[in-house]
């Protein structure tokens, strides 16, 4: 009981940071730049400093899901699969109350949770997140869209596994 508290209280502090403090343009702009040095580090497959980097960027600019969404793929690529899920949760937060649940970009945060549950090897949250985003995507752009014939892929390798 002891740690669901904690974590809960841990998460909504988070999330209090991430709201209730909109970043300055100077901070946003600061983040950017981190993100953009992120990105030529990565390039030289130097993820380590991609890292910390994104740390930097997510730290100045928590309100943007694309830094959140990079830093969880950065996570994965450190053997961090958890604080992946974390940043996902972040980056589908905002996503969600920016775009409402059902727009293409929550369905690509869901999607992103689904690979990193895949590479875990939780194959029954993988595909129930795969699901979600597949039926996100098609009802928003149809099954004959490149990324739900994509996502539907990637649910037929996994519901096999």
């Amino acid at each position: 009981m002891t740690k669901i508290l904690t974590a809960f209280l841990t998460l909504i502090s988070i999330t209090t940071i991430t709201f209730a403090q909109a970043p300055s343009r100077e901070d946003i702009d600061k983040a950017a730049v981190e993100h953009d040095k992120a990105n030529v580090a990565m390039m030289k497959k130097d993820n380590e400093t991609a890292y910390n980097h994104l740390k930097n960027a997510i730290e100045l600019d928590p309100t943007n899901s694309s830094f959140l969404n990079s830093i969880a793929y950065m996570a994965m690529q450190m053997g961090e699969p958890e604080k992946a899920i974390d940043y996902l949760d972040m980056a589908l937060d905002l996503d969600k109350k920016e775009y409402g649940d059902n727009h293409p970009n929550v369905a690509s945060v869901i999607n992103n949770k689904a690979s990193v549950y895949s590479s875990m090897g939780d194959h029954k949250k993988a595909v129930k997140h795969y699901k979600q985003a597949y039926d996100i995507v098609v009802a928003a752009l149809g099954d004959k869209h490149p990324q739900a014939e994509l996502i539907k892929n990637l649910l037929d390798q996994e519901s096999v596994k």
